[in-house]
């Protein structure tokens, strides 16, 4: 409740556990979602995670030659975009930045499981130089979740739902160094088990927008984002913790 109240002080007591409420009921889809993931077939996915307009994004990577970086929050069901990299052509390879669990057995199986569709992990201390490394005939997406909370004293802050905090700036510095696209990503839930997803194209020239602009930008959009469907975003996490 006090995330919600960050975010919505404008709401009535009522309307906010009216949204937590719901969150619970998607927090709980998720997990039993996630489990699922193990076992679910391409089929199984084309029934319930379909992307609008994926054909956009793959379209304008190979007419321009050049990769993109995809921005993201945490809306439910973010762990189903594994399915995105059966989406793509040969020449275009999808990227996912990720964490290494400490428990290396249980690392194995998530990492496994997350490329069976032929997108790649690779940790987020490494990321730009595997995006570097890869091979000149491959286009690179890359995805990012971009709304954790940094530690307090790091070095970007912006307003998120009003509120200063600091803020990752990574999705944002990688499409400028590696001179690509930007991109942010919105899930929709359409009803139980059932999410259309949807790619924006914020930048195409990443190089002309100011430091932080881009960040910013995607910022606004995902309140934008959250507000037509908050009970869909994982309020459980300590967003504000540094504001």
């Amino acid at each position: 409740m006090d995330n919600l109240s960050i975010a919505f002080p404008e709401k009535t007591e009522a309307e906010k556990k009216a949204i937590a409420r719901k969150f619970f009921r998607n927090f709980s889809d998720f997990i039993v979602e996630s489990i699922k993931t193990f076992s679910m077939t391409k089929e199984s996915f084309e029934k319930r995670y379909r992307f609008d307009n994926i054909e956009e994004i793959r379209d304008f990577v190979l007419e321009n030659n050049r990769g993109a970086v995809i921005s993201a929050a945490h809306q439910f069901n973010w762990e189903w975009m594994i399915y995105v990299g059966s989406k793509l052509t040969n020449r275009i390879q999808a990227y996912i930045s990720y964490t290494p669990l400490s428990n290396k057995i249980l690392n194995t199986l998530i990492k496994k499981n997350r490329e069976r569709f032929g997108l790649i992990l690779a940790p987020a201390n490494r990321f730009i130089k595997t995006l570097e490394n890869s091979s000149e005939e491959i286009l690179p997406i890359s995805g990012l979740i971009s709304d954790q909370s940094p530690k307090a004293n790091y070095k970007f802050r912006a307003d998120f739902f009003g509120v200063e905090v600091p803020v990752y700036t990574g999705a944002e510095n990688i499409a400028k160094k590696l001179h690509q696209s930007f991109w942010v990503l919105d899930v929709k839930k359409v009803k139980r088990g059932h999410y259309l997803v949807h790619f924006d194209l914020v930048a195409s020239d990443t190089a002309s927008y100011p430091e932080g602009e881009l960040t910013r930008i995607s910022l606004r959009m995902m309140e934008e984002m959250i507000s037509k469907q908050p009970e869909n975003y994982l309020w459980t996490h300590r967003r504000w913790k540094h504001r």
